[in-house]
């Protein structure tokens, strides 16, 4: 699946589903129902995200630090 524009698996979005919490978990949880590929994301469900997995479970250890990788998940300054 690609979160965001960043390869991730199954398992992860579901235990994403599983931390977040308003609609984003409903948008991550109808992904999952529907088999879906891509998950598009807009910059604040990105930073809830990230914020979500500043203090992850072990199974998602490590996952911050792989989006954080793809420029479109690094936070930016506004102009």
């Amino acid at each position: 699946m690609l979160l965001g524009g960043v390869e991730v698996g199954e398992r992860v979005v579901r235990e994403l589903a599983a931390i977040v919490t308003g609609s984003l978990r409903g948008r991550l949880e109808t992904a999952l129902l529907f088999r879906a590929k891509i998950i598009g994301l807009t910059r604040e469900e990105r930073a809830a995200v990230l914020s979500a997995l500043e203090n992850p479970p072990g199974e998602l250890q490590g996952v911050r630090e792989l989006l954080l990788e793809d420029d479109g998940w690094r936070p930016r300054e506004p102009l």
